[in-house]
């Protein structure tokens, strides 16, 4: 397991080569059961992608994700609640540090420009 909150997990798959993120099923309140299955599975080699928009708003990180799920009726309820998107947010942010810091994902310098 990369990270965990309140609602969502983050974890390496089996084959080791993408993340998974997926609801915890025990956790969720009675209003949120229908996302129970809910899960985005992103190849490793394009987490920059849900990183690059992890902080931005709701539409972007979710038009992102949408590329990774198959659940696709799901994913806007699951972004459209505040607080599963607040923690999916965080959830994202600290599994990113876990694979910097298990060498499963390394960090480079980009060049912007010079002003």
């Amino acid at each position: 397991m990369l990270a965990q909150g309140r609602f969502w997990r983050a974890a390496v798959s089996k084959t080791e080569d993408s993340v998974v993120v997926s609801m915890l099923r025990d956790d969720l309140p009675e209003d949120l059961r229908d996302l129970r299955e809910f899960r985005i599975e992103v190849p490793l080699d394009r987490w920059n992608r849900v990183v690059k928009h992890a902080r931005t708003d709701r539409k972007l990180l979710g038009g992102v994700l949408l590329d990774f799920t198959k659940q696709e009726d799901l994913l806007s309820a699951a972004v459209g609640t505040d607080r599963l998107f607040g923690e999916l947010q965080r959830v994202v942010l600290d599994a990113t540090a876990s694979l910097v810091e298990n060498g499963a994902l390394s960090l480079t310098a980009v060049d912007v420009g010079a002003d």
